[in-house]
């Protein structure tokens, strides 16, 4: 019987060196990816909330261009109404799949009609669903987009986020709107 109350004097000490060490191991969490994104947080808006034209088509939880590759005034339009409360430098992060180099863009812009070429958003390869943020081609090529993430300066109050599709099956699930690092200024 003696023996019982060492047991739980131990259990009792134990506790609080295994609660630092959990702490410890979340503050230096090494199964994340060392390029992994990081933003403050910011709107999501899901794909199902955007106002969709023909020939972009949404299916299950993802919209794509259901045609072959179009241009501007082929490719449909998403439509995302979204409001910032603090005027600012915003970026865009997405919930895309464009597993190849021919279904790998969209035309993006922020309260206006994008433009081609400069408005082009070339997505990096993806391996199924990846984050992965808006880019403008500008002066660019396909290889190398000169905004690179696309900063865009808003004022506070309600915004239209415009997608065109460009290219065949590139699958949008979602996209979070969110302030850009300080460091970051706004590009044209």
């Amino acid at each position: 019987m003696k023996q019982f109350p060492s047991v739980v004097l131990a259990c009792v000490l134990a506790i609080p060196a295994l609660a630092q060490d959990a702490t410890t191991n979340a503050a230096t969490d090494s199964t994340k990816p060392a390029d992994a994104v990081t933003h403050a947080p910011g709107q999501t808006l899901l794909a199902s909330e955007a106002a969709l034209t023909a020939p972009l088509v949404f299916t299950n939880d993802y919209f794509s261009l259901a045609s072959a590759q179009a241009e501007l005034p082929d490719g449909g339009k998403a439509v995302f109404n979204f409001t910032i409360t603090n005027a600012g430098d915003y970026e865009i992060e997405t919930l895309v799949n464009a597993p190849d180099g021919s279904t790998n863009s969209f035309f993006v812009n922020i309260d206006a009609q994008p433009t081609d070429p400069d408005m082009i958003w070339d997505i990096q390869l993806t391996t199924g669903y990846e984050k992965r943020l808006v880019n403008w081609r500008g002066n660019g090529d396909s290889e190398t987009d000169q905004f690179t993430p696309k900063s865009f300066k808003l004022d506070a109050g309600a915004h239209t986020l415009i997608i065109i599709g460009r290219e065949p099956d590139v699958r949008l699930k979602s996209v979070t709107i969110f302030p850009a690092p300080p460091e970051k200024l706004a590009s044209p």
